[in-house]
């Protein structure tokens, strides 16, 4: 296996075993081989492919019997959540480099449509945010954000051309008491196609999420979220 310099070798072989099992080369309820095999077949150490092997299992195609060995779960798997709750750091964690094109930004006054999408008092002041992600300088995300003022002092002076989960969650580490989401799969069409550079015909994933925080589940944030259905190049083949 020749590996790329610009990728962590052990995504590498996490991408070559899923690979196989989609294929069928490892079917389902097999027994894959040993870590000792593997770590000849890939030319790699212990930990590496002790690496790969959990984001597999992680991912669902892989699981564990406790002293017999390391079985195929399934050749494919449902849709994956883990984009949807933090790009920047799915994509991260395959070794690639996104960035972040801020579209517009501005307050809004939401009225009765806009409460009724978001779940944002009707009448009270939101941040409207809109930013695409790229990854590698193509598009693969459109954002559309609406963040409650109630919970201003979260975002107030943000630059948000840096990733938001990791901000609010891990550097604040604001305090979340729900969150809903769901996800629906369109044909591509009007300002969100031309904008992730979709062909006609072709269908996207749309997702919506809410966000509420404190004792009160106050609304942080609504978040509608755009992507092609097919995301190949962040790992992941199609989230169906």
């Amino acid at each position: 296996m020749d590996y790329k310099p610009a990728i962590p070798v052990y995504i590498q072989i996490k991408e070559d075993i899923i690979n196989k099992i989609r294929l069928g080369i490892w079917r389902e309820n097999e027994k894959i081989p040993s870590e000792l095999k593997l770590m000849e077949e890939y030319r790699v150490g212990r930990g590496t492919v002790r690496d790969a092997i959990k984001l597999i299992i992680d991912e669902g195609y892989l699981y564990i019997k406790k002293g017999i060995g390391t079985f195929v779960a399934q050749k494919e798997v449902g849709v994956s959540i883990e984009p949807f709750v933090s790009l920047t750091y799915f994509i991260k964690m395959r070794g690639l480099k996104i960035t972040t094109e801020v579209l517009e930004k501005k307050e809004l006054i939401v009225d009765a449509e806009l409460a009724k999408q978001t779940g944002i008092t009707e009448n009270t002041k939101c941040l409207f945010v809109k930013r695409l992600r790229l990854l590698e300088e193509r598009p693969i995300g459109l954002e559309v954000f609406h963040f409650s003022y109630n919970e201003e002092k979260y975002f107030k002076d943000y630059d948000f051309t840096n990733a938001i989960s990791h901000y609010l969650f891990e550097e604040l580490k604001v305090s979340v008491t729900k969150m809903n989401m769901d996800f629906e799969i369109a044909m591509a069409e009007g300002e969100e196609k031309e904008l992730l550079q979709l062909e006609d015909k072709s269908k996207m994933i749309i997702s919506n999420r809410i966000v509420n925080v404190n004792s009160q589940k106050e609304i942080l944030y609504h978040l509608r979220f755009y992507c092609s259905e097919q995301l190949s190049k962040i790992g992941m083949d199609k989230f169906v």
